[in-house]
């Protein structure tokens, strides 16, 4: 039966001796759920609206419009000795990031754990919630502008039960991990998750991952890669999506023709005569730059997609990952994402060294689902 719980109390925190004293609290509890409301509409940084904290009774809700001194939230943030819980965190870890300048340590990600407890990928919070202790929660908040004020009391009853109702799950679904042996597993996710954040944000590990980009020569590679780190530090230095300043088939395009001249840039696809009146001088000034570069100083190319050929062997693996993941009772996302498979499937086809630095590699995965992969199929892609 589905029912609807209204067992908790909401705070609302507006002044740094509140906050203060709150964070002392939770400084001595080993769990808290936390989570935020943010806007992202126009802006290359979240823009904060509220922070919500919960250890399963009282729902604190965070003014950022009125506090001024952050240093205890930010201590509470990197305390080793209590546990932040979220419910897909990936861009809540932006906001603390932007606001505190650190990142949750240690922090629990409830959707990541569920793909281990009860076998459901990227579960909603709505069906956790569901799941877990048979409440209804509405949604009809979701979309809401969180920076004005003041704030409905449906908005602060929908931010209240983000956290309040996370706060009672947490422990249940801790239970359920323990007792498959895969707390570890869903744990190391979270430290993995947490880097993926890292590495997305540094242009310098990104800008090869722009549509087609193997298709360009070193010459414009080397364009590519130098227009994607400005346009990155241009979105954040004007604050603005980086779509904004450029769009990727923009980057890509200038890449490719290296226009010389303004009348060239104007024909780049997807450019706006803003961008082209904002830019057009930059991107001319950094086409002179590639130009002036010896061959040696050029990226080297971007490897080619796999051939056709090499799909039986990827079925094969995913069929391999399906079954496991049903052996372990866990979502087969978790067992290993496309981002994971692909360089394993370009290694068993062309050989050449695979790249253990991503955590996920290294992990609980290694022992139990590459290793067995790279023994099994590896004489198969030989043969």
């Amino acid at each position: 039966m589905t029912i609807v719980d209204q067992s908790y109390d909401i705070v609302w925190v507006q002044t740094d001796a509140e906050l203060a004293s709150w964070c002392e609290y939770w400084s001595t509890l080993n769990v808290i759920a936390v989570d935020t409301e943010f806007l992202r509409r126009t802006t290359y940084y979240p823009i904060t609206g509220l922070i919500q904290i919960s250890e399963g009774e009282k729902a604190v809700l965070i003014d950022p419009q009125t506090i001024t001194e952050w240093a205890p939230l930010k201590y509470l943030m990197v305390n080793l000795d209590v546990m932040k819980v979220f419910h897909a965190c990936s861009e809540d870890l932006d906001v603390f990031d932007r606001l505190l300048g650190v990142l949750p340590t240690p922090f629990y990600d409830t959707q990541i754990g569920e793909a281990y407890a009860n076998g459901q990928w990227s579960v909603s919070y709505v069906k956790l919630i569901q799941a877990y202790l048979s409440i209804e929660v509405a949604k009809d908040e979701t979309r809401s502008d969180w920076t004005v004020r003041p704030l409905t009391e449906a908005q602060k009853r929908y931010a209240a039960l983000d956290v309040v109702y996370l706060a009672k799950v947490y422990p249940q679904q801790i239970e359920m991990l323990q007792k498959k042996n895969m707390l570890d597993w869903a744990l190391e996710d979270c430290d993995t998750l947490k880097w993926q954040y890292m590495q997305n944000g540094d242009p310098e590990q990104n800008w090869s991952n722009v549509k087609a980009a193997w298709r360009l020569s070193p010459k414009s590679l080397t364009l590519l890669r130098m227009l994607f780190i400005w346009r990155e530090e241009q979105a954040k230095s004007e604050d603005v999506p980086k779509g904004q300043v450029l769009k990727d088939r923009s980057l890509w395009a200038i890449a490719k023709f290296m226009p010389d001249h303004h009348k060239a840039i104007s024909k780049t696809e997807d450019l706006t005569g803003k961008q082209h009146r904002l830019y057009g001088d930059t991107i001319l000034e950094k086409v002179k730059v590639i130009k002036s570069l010896s061959e040696d100083e050029y990226q080297l190319m971007l490897p080619m997609p796999l051939p056709s050929q090499a799909g039986e062997l990827s079925k094969s693996i995913k069929s391999y990952i399906r079954k496991r993941s049903e052996e372990l009772g866990v979502a087969p996302e978790a067992v290993m994402k496309r981002k994971l498979l692909d360089p394993i499937v370009r290694h068993l086809y062309e050989g050449g060294e695979l790249d253990w630095s991503n955590p996920a590699m290294v992990g609980w995965r290694k022992d139990t689902i590459i290793e067995p992969i790279l023994s099994n199929f590896g004489e198969q892609s030989s043969n």
